[in-house]
């Protein structure tokens, strides 16, 4: 996955690099490095058709029934020279992270994944 600015707004899109092509998402989540809780959290009922495709832009409220057991988070603003990791599940099953840096200019840089991000995901 990446993140590119678009007309203003967050962006996180299939990597063209990548050999898989989801669809349906149902979960997303972005959470800065320097905080514990999350800066954007929805996630919708499986049961829901297939109403969330990427590119999906940051903030935006997903398509479908609210999944009772995944507490959303209202999109809080982001910060600029902040890294934020993003994680997206589609379909079932999981796909989709990117940990991304938004410089003082406005451009958006993609970082690779560090064994930080690994030990905060096992803390969540």
């Amino acid at each position: 996955m990446i993140a590119v600015a678009r007309n203003g707004e967050v962006v996180f899109d299939i990597a063209p690099t990548s050999p898989e092509h989801p669809t349906c998402v149902r979960q997303v989540e972005v959470y800065a490095e320097d905080e514990r809780e999350a800066t954007w959290r929805e996630s919708v009922s499986h049961e829901n058709g297939c109403a969330n495709k990427f590119p999906l832009r940051y903030g935006v409220a997903l398509l479908g029934a609210p999944h009772s057991e995944v507490p959303e988070v209202a999109a809080k603003r982001l910060r600029r020279e902040v890294v934020y990791e993003v994680t997206t599940t589609t379909g079932a099953t999981g796909y989709g992270f990117v940990r991304f840096l938004i410089h003082a200019n406005g451009t958006i840089e993609n970082l690779p994944r560090s064994s930080a991000s690994q030990d905060i995901d096992n803390k969540r």
